[in-house]
C-alpha cells in the first residue's frame, strides 16, 4: 500500500516538473506572456494532479471528503512550500520583486475560498441552494479572473527569468510530451486516490486528515518543485503567481467535481474541513499583508512566511486529534 503511495508521489514529482517547463517552453513558442504563464498556465499544469486526484476520489471511491481534503490540503501545502522557499532564498529575492500584481490572484483566491466557506457553511445550515449554479459561478469566477489579471500587463519579461536549460524543442513535440506526462499524471492521480482511500480505511485516521495530507503532499509535488526552481533565480513575482494561480484552480476542481457528483458534495463532506479551507484564508491574508510590508521595503523579517509554518503545522496538529 505505502510502496504504491511511493512510486504514485514520485511519477507526479518528475511528471510535474516536465511538465511546467514544458508549459513554460510551449508559451514562448506561442508567444504568451510570462505573467500569464504563472498563474494560469503553470497552474492549470501543476494542478492536473489535485484535479485527477480528487476525481477519481470522488466520482470512483465515493469519497467527498478524501477529494475536498485533497484540494484543501493542497492549498495550505502549497502556501507553507512558498513561504518556506522564500526563507532559504530570501536574498536572492530582489527588493523591488513584490509588486502588486504578482500578487493579484492571491486576493482573487482569498474571494473564492470566502464564497466557498459562506456556500459549505449554508449546507450545514440546512439551507435550500443549487450546487450546479454555485459550480457554474465558481467556474465562471476564475475565468473572470484570469481574464482580468492577463490584461493587468505588469512585470518586464527581464524580470521573469526562464527556469529551462537545454535546448528549444518544436510547438508539435512540445504538444506531444505534454500528452505524454499528462497522461502519466493522470495514471499517478488515479493510483494515489486508490492507495489513499485504502490508507482512510485501514487506519484510524480519518479521509479528512489523509487527503489533507498525504494525498495533497504527494499532489503538490509540482509546485514544489516550480517554487524551488524558481525562487532560486530571485523569481517571486512568477512563484508567487504560480502557487496562488494553482490554488484557484484548485478550488475550481472542486466545482468541477460536484457537477458529476450524485448530490451535492457540499452536503456531504465533514465539518472540520472548513477548518482548512479557513486556514487557507487566514494564511493567504498573512502573506498578503507580508508582501505589503516587504514591498514598501521598511522592514523584511520574513514574520509572515514564519507565521504562515507555524499555522499549517498546528492545523495539522488539530485534525490529527480529531
Amino acid at each position: 500500500m505505502w510502496s504504491h503511495f511511493v512510486i504514485a508521489a514520485v511519477v507526479i514529482f518528475f511528471s510535474g516538473r516536465y511538465l511546467s517547463d514544458l508549459a513554460d517552453e510551449t508559451a514562448d513558442l506561442t508567444g504568451l506572456s510570462k505573467g500569464f504563464i504563472g498563474a494560469l498556465i503553470l497552474g492549470v499544469i501543476t494542478s492536473l494532479p489535485e484535479l485527477i486526484g480528487t476525481l477519481s476520489a470522488v466520482l470512483f471511491k465515493d469519497n467527498p471528503d478524501l477529494g475536498v481534503g485533497n484540494i484543501f490540503g493542497s492549498n495550505l501545502f502549497n502556501l507553507a512550500i512558498l513561504s518556506a522557499v522564500i526563507l532559504v532564498f530570501s536574498s536572492r529575492i530582489p527588493s523591488d520583486g513584490w509588486k502588486w500584481h504578482s500578487n493579484f490572484p492571491a486576493y482573487l483566491s482569498i474571494s473564492l475560498s470566502a464564497f466557498m466557506v459562506m456556500l459549505i457553511g449554508m449546507y450545514m445550515l440546512g439551507v435550500k441552494t443549487s450546487s450546479i449554479l454555485s459550480d457554474l459561478l465558481i467556474v465562471g469566477f476564475y475565468l473572470i479572473g484570469m481574464w482580468l489579471y492577463s490584461q493587468q500587463g505588469g512585470e518586464s519579461n527581464d524580470l521573469l527569468l526562464s527556469v529551462r536549460t537545454g535546448p528549444k524543442r518544436s510547438l508539435v513535440r512540445n504538444i506531444i510530451l505534454l500528452v505524454v506526462f499528462g497522461t502519466l499524471v493522470v495514471a499517478a492521480g488515479v493510483l494515489l486516490a486508490d492507495v489513499c482511500n485504502d490508507i482512510a480505511n485501514q487506519t484510524n485516521l480519518t479521509s479528512t486528515f489523509v487527503g489533507s495530507l498525504f494525498m495533497a503532499a504527494a499532489t503538490s509535488l509540482p509546485e514544489l518543485v516550480v517554487t524551488l526552481r524558481l525562487l532560486s533565480l530571485g523569481n517571486i513575482s512568477m512563484a508567487t503567481g504560480n502557487i496562488f494561480g494553482s490554488n484557484m484552480m484548485n478550488l475550481t476542481i472542486i466545482a468541477l467535481a460536484d457537477i458529476f457528483y450524485r448530490g451535492s458534495m457540499y452536503a456531504t463532506i465533514s465539518d472540520s474541513q472548513l477548518v482548512t479551507l479557513g486556514a487557507g484564508i487566514l494564511m493567504s491574508g498573512i502573506f498578503l499583508s507580508g508582501s505589503l510590508v516587504k514591498g514598501s521595503k521598511r522592514i523584511v523579517l520574513h514574520i509572515d512566511n514564519i507565521s504562515i509554518i507555524f499555522i499549517y503545522l498546528l492545523v495539522y496538529f488539530w485534525l490529527y486529534n480529531h
